[in-house]
C-alpha cells in the first residue's frame, strides 16, 4: 500500500497535522478485488475509501425491480463516500462493481472511531470529506430530477 499518496489524498479535504498523517498511513488497509466481482456496501463499514488502482461503479439497485441507476464511475486515486449505508431508502441497495482488478484503500470502523478519539482535526476532515461527497450526489440529484430518472 502505498500511504504516502493516501494521506496525501486526504489532505485535499483538509490538511492533516503529522501526527493524523502518521496515525492514518498505520491504520489504513489495502483490499485487492478482480475484475467483475460485486461488493453490496451495506455489508461493512469502511470509511475514507480511495481507489488505489483499477476501476469500479457503484450502482444503485432498486431491489422490488431490479431497475439499476450508475451512480459513477471511480478510477485510480479517487475517493468513494464512506461504505456506511449512504442511502436510507427502503428497497433500494448500493453496490460496488469492479469494471478491472482494482485496489480499495479503508479504514475500518474501529480506527475511524480511534482516530475521532485521538485527533480533533480529524474531525474536520471528516466534515469536509462528508460536504464535498454530499455536494457531488446532490449535483447527481439534481441531473436525474431533470432527466426524469428514478431509482
Amino acid at each position: 500500500m502505498n500511504g504516502e499518496d493516501y494521506t496525501e489524498g486526504l489532505g485535499v479535504f483538509h490538511p492533516l497535522s503529522p501526527g493524523l498523517k502518521a496515525y492514518i498511513a498505520t491504520i489504513a488497509k489495502k483490499t485487492d478485488y478482480q475484475k467483475g466481482e460485486a461488493l453490496f456496501i451495506n455489508l461493512e463499514n469502511t470509511f475514507f475509501p480511495m481507489v488505489q488502482n483499477g476501476k469500479l461503479q457503484i450502482i444503485a439497485l432498486n431491489i422490488d425491480t431490479a431497475h439499476e441507476i450508475s451512480i459513477g464511475t471511480y478510477r485510480t486515486k479517487d475517493f468513494l463516500y464512506h461504505f456506511a449505508k449512504p442511502v436510507p431508502l427502503a428497497g433500494v441497495e448500493l453496490y460496488v462493481k469492479f469494471l478491472e482488478d482494482s485496489s480499495l484503500i479503508t479504514i475500518n470502523e474501529k480506527h475511524f472511531s480511534n482516530l475521532m478519539k485521538l485527533f480533533t482535526d480529524a474531525y474536520l476532515l471528516n466534515l469536509n470529506f462528508t460536504s464535498f461527497h454530499f455536494s457531488t450526489l446532490f449535483k447527481l440529484l439534481l441531473e436525474n430530477t431533470k432527466t426524469g430518472k428514478s431509482i
